[in-house]
């Protein structure tokens, strides 16, 4: 493994690690709908300006309902249970 994918693998430990201890601050204080929309929001906020950057085009009015549900059901809905 190179040293930049081992950089770029730490990184995404640290921000998903990360997240989970902010989950555990914000949610006695918002709840855990909010806490759980506002992660979802953020989230796909980040990818879509990636997607931007990166030149990739999302498709977003052919493909709304799956975006929709992916995220419910992937991102959303155990957020909010966990």
């Amino acid at each position: 493994m190179r040293r930049a994918d081992l950089a770029r693998l730490l990184a995404l430990a640290a921000l998903w690690g990360g997240s989970f201890m902010f989950m555990r601050v914000l949610a006695p204080h918002f709840g855990p709908a909010l806490t759980a929309d506002v992660r979802v929001i953020v989230g796909g906020l980040v990818l879509l300006l990636w997607m931007h950057v990166a030149g990739l085009r999302a498709d977003l009015s052919r493909y709304r309902r799956v975006y929709l549900w992916a995220g419910l059901l992937t991102s959303a809905l155990p957020f909010f249970l966990y």
